[in-house]
């Protein structure tokens, strides 16, 4: 996973699969506001949830053929879907990051908050050097020669 994006997204309004998986989609900026019924990632995600119920991946060959698209712009959005955090690859198979979409947001989470452990640490140490320094400064100012 390289990056995540979290939009604040209106919940949808109805509850069929269709309007929450888009609302998904919106939410982690892997479609726009505009989009009607038109994203890819949306369709893509929607099948590896169906996949995954069934205990399958899905090849990026067999995703091309199905959506009649060159195989390089899947690959493309399936990479999006990586870096989101929502799907892995292992070999030639893609495969939704859980069993249910419940788990791929609960890895997510476990993600962000473990990368943001890493930010406070690293900010921790900053601190430390920051204060450091910032003595070290004073004392020069006060020193008698």
């Amino acid at each position: 996973m390289k990056f995540i994006i979290i939009k604040s997204v209106e919940k949808p309004y109805s509850n069929d699969p269709d309007s929450f998986i888009s609302w998904f989609c919106k939410s982690f900026g892997l479609e726009s506001e505009l989009d009607n019924n038109d994203s890819i990632e949306k369709d893509l995600l929607k099948g590896f949830i169906e996949a995954a119920l069934s205990g399958k991946g899905i090849s990026s060959s067999d995703l091309a053929k199905k959506f009649k698209i060159a195989r390089t712009t899947i690959i493309y959005h399936l990479n999006r879907l990586i870096d989101a955090g929502w799907i892995v690859k292992r070999g030639r198979i893609y495969y939704l990051r859980g069993k249910e979409l419940s788990d791929v947001i609960e890895e997510i989470e476990y993600d962000i908050n473990r990368e943001m452990m890493r930010m406070l640490d690293i900010a921790r140490q900053f601190d430390k050097l920051s204060k450091g320094k910032s003595e070290a400064k004073r004392f020069k100012k006060v020193k008698i020669e």
